[in-house]
């Protein structure tokens, strides 16, 4: 057994040994530094990732908050958004709260309004390469009729996607 390990390592190294000097045979001997051209190309994909820094962990509907119709969330989510597009990039706003009506994001560029399921919303790039923007979301909820006074865990689910 250990003479075909041997016998193979052998021919494997010969293999080797014949491809290296038939690739040399290949380069002409008379090649000079301007003879030849070189061409690299490179594709950069486009990259878009979110990293959440801090947010709420719930909502707290008081009473008055039912009455006014609405609940503000005092503490902003905060996110960490890189992307390398030129074109930008979509937040994506992904909620699960049975809870509202309606959401009011505050943060962006404008107040942005969406349905109790979420929204969409498309960044500009804010530089060329890799960029870094820090974002703090303030979020009002306007409670459906059948919100109830409690507790409930933070509802949104933030995603990104580069353009």
């Amino acid at each position: 057994m250990r003479y075909a390990k041997t016998a193979l390592i052998q021919t494997v190294q010969v293999a080797m040994c014949s491809a290296l000097a038939l690739s040399l045979l290949a380069v002409p001997a008379t090649a000079t530094a301007g003879d030849g051209k070189l061409t690299v190309s490179a594709t950069i994909l486009k990259h878009a990732s979110l990293n959440v820094l801090a947010q709420p962990s719930s909502v707290v509907v008081t009473m008055a908050d039912i009455s006014r119709g609405y609940v503000d969330v005092a503490a902003p989510a905060q996110v960490a958004i890189k992307s390398n597009t030129s074109g930008g990039y979509l937040l994506e706003f992904a909620s699960q709260g049975d809870f509202m009506s309606q959401i009011v994001v505050r943060g962006l560029a404008n107040d942005v309004q969406m349905s109790p399921s979420g929204g969409f919303v498309m960044q500009a790039a804010t530089g060329s390469g890799m960029t870094r923007t820090t974002l703090d979301l303030r979020f009002r909820f306007f409670l459906a009729e059948a919100a109830l006074a409690g507790t409930y865990s933070w509802p949104m689910h933030l995603s990104v996607t580069p353009l």
